[in-house]
């Protein structure tokens, strides 16, 4: 059992850290021993649970699905027997968990603060992402531009990304203004757990970009991750509708939709235009 004071502490430590972790709370159970009801352990990827909650079946089980709870985001209840298998609360035996995932906030940071950048901060402002904005000149990164940005700093690229801290839940967008600060870039990022990293720019210039890149010993597999061009495919010709092309691009990742992506296949192995 894990008292609400310790509960707190958690969470927030690892909120603090951007680390995410799932609260197991035992709601209640018929034959089988389980203790009291309330939080009865925290589970954090490659940590696995703090604590035994029942059986080793259950335990087993609980360690899988939380994975999976913070995989999707959202809360969920769970019934399990004792060898730690799924239930209906008809069932003689079993005990009822409910997994709740505590996240930080996703981010999104913006290399380069061209005209694309500004609805697109606005926008990922509506979506609820913390948003940080990167650009060398301060005429384009500044506090008027970009209002809605938790951050915005006018400084160079290279500097920036030296010294930034990319995590899961960071999303990329590059809308650099031309393909060498695009270069730079993907150098810095392209080892990171970021989940969604977009380049601008046309295919011809994403070819260039690319290849330099392969020609230097990177990996196609090491491309996984990168979308490019960007956005799904909605005709956006505008900067807010390239935007909002980018922005859909990221939700349809996090919600696991079925938009179709202009994203070039060959440099993502497995991965195609659409779904």
């Amino acid at each position: 059992m894990i008292d609400r004071a310790a509960a707190v502490a958690a969470a927030q430590e690892a909120l603090a850290r951007r680390a995410a972790i799932v609260f197991v709370h035992l709601v209640g159970a018929r034959g089988v021993e389980t203790g009291e009801i309330g939080i009865r352990a925290i589970y954090e990827p490659g940590e696995g649970l703090s604590q035994a909650v029942a059986t080793p079946g259950i335990d087993e089980a609980l360690a899988r699905l939380a994975a999976e709870t913070l995989a999707s985001g959202h809360p969920r209840a769970v019934n399990l027997d004792a060898a730690g298998q799924p239930v209906s609360r008809r069932a003689r035996v079993y005990a009822r968990f409910l997994l709740d995932p505590i996240m930080a906030t996703p981010r999104l940071l913006i290399v380069g603060a061209g005209h694309i950048a500004v609805p697109l901060a606005q926008l990922a402002s509506v979506l609820q992402f913390e948003t940080i904005v990167v650009d060398e000149r301060e005429d384009f990164a500044n506090r008027e531009r970009f209002p809605t940005a938790d951050e915005v700093h006018a400084r160079p690229f290279e500097e920036f990304l030296d010294e930034f801290e990319v995590d899961e839940r960071t999303h990329v967008v590059l809308v650099t203004r031309a393909h060498r600060f695009d270069e730079l870039a993907l150098r810095r990022l392209l080892g990171s757990p970021a989940p969604y990293i977009g380049m601008i720019g046309s295919r011809r210039r994403v070819h260039i970009v690319y290849g330099t890149l392969l020609a230097e010993g990177y990996g196609p597999e090491q491309f996984e991750k990168v979308y490019a061009p960007i956005g799904l495919d909605i005709g956006a010709r505008t900067p807010a509708e390239i935007a909002i092309a980018i922005a859909a691009e990221m939700v349809d990742l996090r919600r696991q939709g079925k938009g179709r992506r202009l994203s070039l296949r060959e440099f993502r192995p497995g991965a195609g235009n659409g779904r």
